[in-house]
């Protein structure tokens, strides 16, 4: 693994400049703050405020769906307003199965990782990208995985510095999931330091201008939400340097971020960008949606005593899953902590029993979906005796 290059400013720099950013926010409107759950969901659309208990934590697990190229690469962002009504529940997996087109990703505790000490601002670490291969050293399988560190505070999550198997880099800070009102608009400078030698060095310098241009409701083929849309613009200043001098310089205009973001789900609904954030240039339209068993993981589970019951839970010989009356023909889905569907029923009438036999010790997620569209979500704990 090759040395840490030291590329950008210091703490006391950094802790500077978040203060002076805070004044570059805009505030354009005053909006009512209304209460959002990813439980029930209803047919009154409202408008969301996002703030820093809608990052994402240590022990997220975010599983996106990857959109099929042609589909991506034509797919409109539809209208920046009020009240917006987004339709994308026809978006198709770009590998046949939403299964074979999952895209993981695992947030943690920054402080667990072996290079920590590298990132001393961060606060959360998103691992990403991990592959197995044979070493000639040990001669046995070893698995590395890219590692990115950020930092968060009251105008988002900043991307803070990069680690993968081969390096490590210091980046300037890059705002990854801007934290604003609708309206409201925020400006970034980002510069990254790539070493490709001892004597080259690319550097990539970036602009970007966030703003909060819609809400609304959104639909996917995995949920429907209340969301609030950011929009990034970006430009990218590609240069590469030999011996300290200027060899190269490539500009990439147009560039861009649509993301949708719901309350308390710690990443976007749906995503679709065209920029450094997602990919290397030259760049094309990429989309990828949340998997609806993530909300499973991050969110509360609904109040659902007045029409499911769940008993006894934590379990050890069976379950009982009563729908109530109104609830006929319900759909019953049960995940693992993964985000795995693990049992699907297509319809049952008021009660279902789920035998210990059925299921590993463990945590589980059920979702419960009635004729009316109504959506019921919770935790099932499986005891180990």
């Amino acid at each position: 693994m090759k040395a840490l290059v030291y590329l950008g400013p210091g703490k006391k720099f950094w802790e500077e400049k978040r203060k002076t950013m805070k004044s570059q926010i805009i505030i354009l409107n005053t909006m009512l703050v209304f209460v959002f759950s990813f439980g029930v969901i209803h047919n009154c659309n409202a408008q969301i405020i996002l703030d820093i208990n809608d990052l994402p934590v240590a022990s997220d697990i975010q599983i996106s769906i990857k959109v099929n190229g042609l589909q991506a690469a034509t797919l409109s962002p539809g209208n920046a307003g009020i009240n917006v009504q987004w339709d994308f529940s026809n978006l198709n997996p770009c590998c046949g199965t939403p299964e074979a087109s999952y895209d993981t990703v695992v947030w943690g505790d920054h402080a667990s990782t072996a290079n920590a000490g590298y990132f001393p601002l961060s606060d959360i670490v998103r691992k990403e990208n991990c592959f197995t291969y044979h070493s000639h050293v040990t001669h046995q399988d070893e698995t590395q995985c890219y590692f990115s560190h950020y930092v968060k505070d009251t105008m988002g999550l900043w991307r803070y510095g990069m680690e993968d198997p081969v390096n490590f880099l210091f980046v300037s800070y890059w705002n990854f999931f801007p934290l604003l009102s609708f309206g409201d608009s925020l400006k970034t400078i980002t510069k990254i330091h790539v070493p490709v030698s001892n004597d080259n060095i690319r550097v990539y310098h970036i602009l970007s201008t966030s703003v909060a241009d819609a809400w609304g409701v959104i639909t996917t083929p995995d949920t429907t939400a209340n969301v609030i849309r950011i929009y990034t613009a970006e430009i990218v200043y590609d240069s590469l340097y030999v011996n300290g001098k200027l060899q190269q310089n490539v500009v990439y205009a147009g560039n861009y971020y649509y993301r949708w973001y719901a309350k308390n789900l710690g990443f976007p609904v749906l995503e679709i960008a065209k920029g450094m954030q997602t990919q290397q240039p030259p760049f094309d339209q990429q989309v990828r949606y949340s998997s609806h068993l993530n909300t499973l993981l991050s969110v509360p589970e609904n109040d659902v005593s007045d029409k499911v019951r769940i008993f006894p839970n934590p379990f050890s010989s069976f379950i009982n899953i009563y729908f109530g009356e109104n609830n006929k023909n319900s759909s019953l889905s049960i995940f693992d902590a993964t985000g795995k569907t693990v049992m699907k029923i297509t319809s049952v009438n008021s009660e279902y029993k789920v035998q210990a036999s059925e299921l590993s010790p463990g945590i589980y997620f059920y979702e419960i979906v009635n004729k009316q569209k109504e959506i019921f979500r919770g935790k099932l704990i499986k005891n180990n005796y």
